[in-house]
Parts: structure tokens; sequence; C-alpha cells
């Protein structure tokens, strides 16, 4: 009888390979598939919700912004009759004659307003649209008037016509301030069209959608039965809300037509209204797609079993232990440990040619990463130094603001970071925040040093520095992403900024972030006409001037750093540690 070990050694390689093959690995791939299954089961799962979550968010954000932009011509509307010369009284200004035109043409130019209201803190003024409001509507927009008036913020309700079944909205926008409230509130009728067309597109199939308020009762439901509204209000997922006001997945029960049913569902608030948006469907919708998934996966397993198999058979044939040395061995290589070679034995001429090769082509590899490596590393070095050298020769110009440069850069890092900005841009955000400053080389010193307020011929010489600094650094290509830095970091999120008088998106984002740092850093620094002040002074005065001098979304961004204690008042040595690292 012929021992096991006897066998192994009348069997020829590939035989034995093959074997081995069929016994250690046929198995182990069965049973890791299943395990794979499941754990791609979850997977799956996860990336649904995940899609279903965004989704919902995407919807919530989609109805949010059209109210906001609502909001936004109220508020435009609402101040530009108060900016316009006039009587001082609110109510007298309505009277005046171009007022009723002015809000007519207004009205028409936005055919989604069903009605338009400007009144005084008196309910006094002027009103625009149908005579004969239904009661539901009309007492909204008294309700909006009241609540405005006496909250001094925004304010909406929510509407349905009873004659149409049509959504509406009553938006009311408090205007101006004065002692007894504000001087102006500019309330609409809206129809929300895009509340009907966004419904009609996403409640497809077995997907419904609801709209809450912040009770938890459904203000509006495209096609649901009075029933689903019910359970959905009942639902864990809207009592959680209604706890809670957050973005919340669940999956939950509810019963309807004397079933019960299982449900996925996502809630996203709407931020301008205090509403939101429900988007549910069933579990066995949801996840049908891993149910496909599991099948696929048992079929292609099988086949792939199957041509493991074939190939296992002709890859025994091939493969000797020179070929696994060489493969190990390049495996090391393509993770970067360059340094290995291939021992160069083995039977045939062809595989130790081939190992000969490998080792030359390793050798020479290593040999050209080396010196890309210090390369890279010398290029960076020059970067940075010279970067530096641009701050140093601001800082000579200019030297009460010594350290300046370097300060903003930090801080205008710190908030690129906290926009959650990839590396590359939070470099470059370092980079415009050094040199944003660079075209005071070109402002006379007599300015620059000047002890007092500059007169306003002085100061339309200083305006002048971002444009110097734009055409200074203009001819070096790779700084060509931080320019905007340095051309556009005075310009204002209201348009009343300098050198072109940018708005809003029209201001790259760079140019905002380094606004934002440069501000900060002015403020809590001793100058010749200014003592420095606290930073809580700065975060307040740049919490101020969010939305008309600063981007709000950028604003946030630096106070989730200053809360974090990543922005302070340093010293000069600190913030050049800080810069560079």
């Amino acid at each position: 009888m012929i021992s096991p070990r006897g066998l192994t050694r009348r069997l020829k390689l590939h035989q034995l390979l093959f074997l081995v093959l069929l016994l250690s690995g046929i198995i182990p791939v069965a049973l890791s598939n299943l395990l794979l299954m499941n754990e791609n089961r979850e997977i799956f799962e996860d990336q649904e919700k995940t899609g279903f979550t965004r989704a919902a968010e995407a919807l919530s954000r989609e109805l949010t912004d059209s109210l906001r932009h609502t909001r936004r011509e109220l508020a435009q509307l609402g101040r530009g009759l108060l900016a316009v010369p006039g009587p001082a009284a609110p109510a007298a200004r309505l009277r005046q004659p171009w007022v009723a035109p002015y809000l007519e043409r207004f009205l028409r130019a936005n055919p989604d307003l069903l009605a338009l209201r400007v009144l005084d803190r008196r309910g006094q003024g002027a009103s625009f649209g149908p005579t004969d409001l239904d009661a539901p509507a009309a007492t909204a927009l008294d309700t909006a008037f009241e609540q405005a008036r006496s909250h001094g913020r925004p304010v909406y309700r929510f509407v349905v016509l009873p004659a149409t079944n049509q959504p509406m909205a009553v938006t009311a926008v408090p205007i101006g301030e004065g002692p007894g409230g504000p001087e102006l509130v500019v309330e609409v009728l809206a129809r929300l069209h895009i509340l009907e067309a966004v419904f009609q597109r996403e409640a497809r199939g077995q997907v419904g959608v609801f709209l809450i308020d912040r009770d938890g009762q459904v203000l509006w439901a495209e096609g649901a039965e009075p029933e689903m509204q019910r359970a959905v209000a009942g639902s864990d997922l809207v009592t959680d809300f209604t706890e809670y006001p957050l973005n919340l997945t669940a999956e939950y029960t509810i019963a309807v037509g004397g079933r019960r049913q299982r449900m996925l569902g996502r809630v996203s608030p709407l931020e301008e209204t205090g509403w939101a948006v429900v988007v549910h469907k069933p579990i066995e919708t949801a996840f049908r797609g891993v149910e496909r998934m599991v099948l696929d996966t048992l079929i292609s397993t099988a086949v792939l079993v199957a041509l493991a198999l074939l190939f296992a058979v002709w890859a025994a044939r091939r493969t000797s232990g020179p070929i696994q040395r060489l493969a190990r061995t390049s495996h090391e290589i393509a993770a970067g440990n360059f340094g290995r070679r291939v021992e160069v034995e083995g039977p045939g001429v062809e595989l130790r040619n081939l190992a000969e090769d490998f080792n030359r082509m390793s050798g020479h590899v290593q040999s050209y990463v080396e010196q890309l490596r210090q390369a890279a590393n010398q290029n960076r070095e020059l970067f940075i130094s010279s970067i530096r050298a641009f701050a140093a020769a601001i800082d000579a110009k200019d030297p009460y603001t010594r350290g300046h440069s370097e300060r903003v850069a930090a801080v205008s890092r710190t908030i690129a970071r906290h926009l959650a900005m990839p590396e590359e841009f939070l470099t470059k955000a370092w980079v415009g925040g050094v040199l944003h400053d660079v075209g005071k080389i070109g402002i006379d010193d007599r300015i620059l040093k000047k002890g007092g307020v500059l007169s306003a011929a002085e100061y339309e010489l200083m305006k002048a520095h971002p444009v110097i600094g734009a055409e200074i650094m203009a001819p070096i290509e790779p700084l060509k992403d931080m320019i905007p830095a340095i051309r556009w970091h005075h310009e204002a999120w209201n348009g009343r900024g300098y050198p072109e008088g940018l708005k809003a998106e029209q201001i790259p984002l760079i140019a905002r972030i380094v606004a934002v740092a440069d501000c900060f850093d002015a403020i809590t620094t001793s100058r010749p006409y200014q003592r420095a002040y606290a930073p809580a002074f700065a975060v307040e005065t740049i919490t101020k001037l969010a939305g008309s001098r600063f981007d709000a979304k950028v604003v946030t961004a630096f106070l989730r750093a200053f809360q974090a204690g990543e922005i302070k008042v340093r010293e000069e040595e600190e913030t050049e540690q800080a810069a560079s690292s």
C-alpha cells in the first residue's frame, strides 16, 4: 500500500498542485462566498439606505431653496421701498404714487404669486391680488403678518385652497428695525408649483412623499389616501422627528387597510420653515435589488468555480517555483519596496533571463523613484521658500502688520478644512493667504506707513493693491489657482467690495475664505490707527457681516473652527509653525 507521502512523491508537480487546489481551494471558496454573500447583503442594504437618504435630502434642499428664493426676493423688495428717498413714515411712503405700479409690476413678474401685501406695523399699506380670497388663505395671511410683526423674523404658513386643492405658501418677511417692531412686513400668497412638480416626480410606484409640519401633522401628500396620511403622521419616524427635528432615517411599521407593512423612511427638515419632507417605501421594495444580488452571486460563484477548476488544471501545468517567487517579489515592488530582487535560479534559460531582466528593471525603477522623490522635495522647499520670501517682502514694506500674511494663511487653511475641502485646496488657501497682500509692494510707503486714517485719494490708491498683486503673480503658472485670493479678497458678498464689485458666487471660494481670515486678523492686530480688539469682538463683527460682506457658509466654517479652539490670536512664532505644518 502506497503511503500519502509516497503518493505525493510519485505525482507530477502540476498534478500535486491541482490536487491541493481541489482539496484546499474549492471548499474554502464555497464557504467564504457564503460569508461574503451575507456581508455583501449588509453592504448593499447600507448602500440602498444611503441612496434613499441622499434622495430625500436633495428633495428637501430643492424645496428649501425655492422658499428661500421667495423670502430673499421679498426682503429685497421691502428694503428697496425703504431705501428710496421719501417720507420717513412707512405708511406715508407706501402712499407715494410710484409705489402701487411698482408693486403691481413685481406681482406680474412673478406669476406664482397670487397675492401681495406690503403693510406697516399697524397693518396699513398696499394689497394686490384677488379680493375674494378663500377664508383659509386670508386667515393665513393675517396670522403670518401678526407673527412676523411680533417676532421680527420671516414666517411661513402652508395653505391648501379648498376650491382647487392647490398647495400654497404664505411668506411674511419683516423689513427694517424700529422702536415698535419692523417698519414693514412684506408678505405673499404663492402657488407651490415646485411642490406639486417635485412630489409628482418623486412619488412613483410604491414610494410615498409627504410634507409635514413641526408637530408631525401631514400638510400635503400627493395622491396618498387619508388612512396612509394618518399612518405616516403616527409612525415612529415622524414621532421621533417631533422630539428631535433632525435628518432621520429609520425602519418602522405602519398599518394600512388592516395590513401591517414594514417601511424604510427618511425625514428631512426644511430649514427655512420648520416643515419637513418624509419619503418612504416598503422594505421589500427597497431591498429587492439585494435579493437579486444574492441570486446573481450564487450563479456567478458556480460559474467561477467551474472556470477556476479549468484554470487550475492549466495553471498547475504551467506554474513553477521561480514564477511564484517572481510574482511575490513583483507585488512587493508594486507596494513600494523597490529594493527587492528575484533569486536568479530555477529550470530553463528563459526563467533565468526573465529573473535577471526583472532585477535590472527593478534597480532602474528604484533609482528613478529616488531621484523623483528628491526632486519633488527640492521643488516643494523652493516653492515654500519663494512664498515666504514674498511674505517677507510685504512685511518689509508694511512693518506694523508683520506676520499678518502668515496668520491670514493659517486661518484660511483652517477655514477651508472646516469646509471639508481636499488637501490640495487647503494648500492653495494657505498660499493665497500668504500672498493676498503682495500687491502692497507697489503701494507708496507714505501711504502704507501713514499713522492715521487715509484720505479718499490715498484710499483709492491703496485699493489698487489687489490688482497690482494679481498682475505681479500672473506670469507664475504654479500660482494661477491662488490669484483669485489675491485679486478678489476685498470683494463683498453683497457686491459692494472692490476692485470689480463682484457679488455672491461670482467671488471665487478661495477669495471668500481669505476675506474672512483677513478681517479676523485685522481686527485682532494693533495698528497705528487702531488698537487690537479681543477675538470675541472680531468673531461678533464677522458674524454680523455674514450675508452682506461675507459668505455665510464661510462664516459658519470659521465659527466652527473658532469654537473648536483652532483659531485664536497667536504670537508670530506660533503662527509660522502652524502655517508650515
